[in-house]
């Protein structure tokens, strides 16, 4: 086994592994429930979920009335990408 699966791992982490595992599919939730879950506080789970959104696809985070949801739609978070094609394409959409 390498030393980095025996290094204890961050809350950001165990948040990504809380969607990668817990979450059903399109399923929204309050983050209430992430923090009853995890054990996070609500400010810090907040914050991170605002980290994932901007660097994680397959992840959803928005506010619904006086309650912040989050869902996934895919089975496991992936981390966005830089160089695709899609990208390249909303390059180009931009400077026309």
């Amino acid at each position: 086994m390498s030393e980095e699966n025996n290094a204890p791992k961050s809350g950001f982490d165990k948040i990504i592994d809380y969607f990668n595992n817990s979450l059903d599919l399109n399923h929204p939730i309050a983050i209430a429930k992430i923090v009853e879950e995890t054990g996070f506080s609500w400010s810090f789970v907040k914050k991170t979920l605002t980290k994932i959104s901007e660097q994680y696809d397959g992840f959803h985070f928005e506010k619904s009335g006086s309650t912040w949801i989050t869902w996934k739609d895919r089975d496991h978070l992936i981390k966005k990408l830089n160089d695709t094609c899609s990208r390249l394409l909303d390059e180009a959409e931009d400077e026309n």
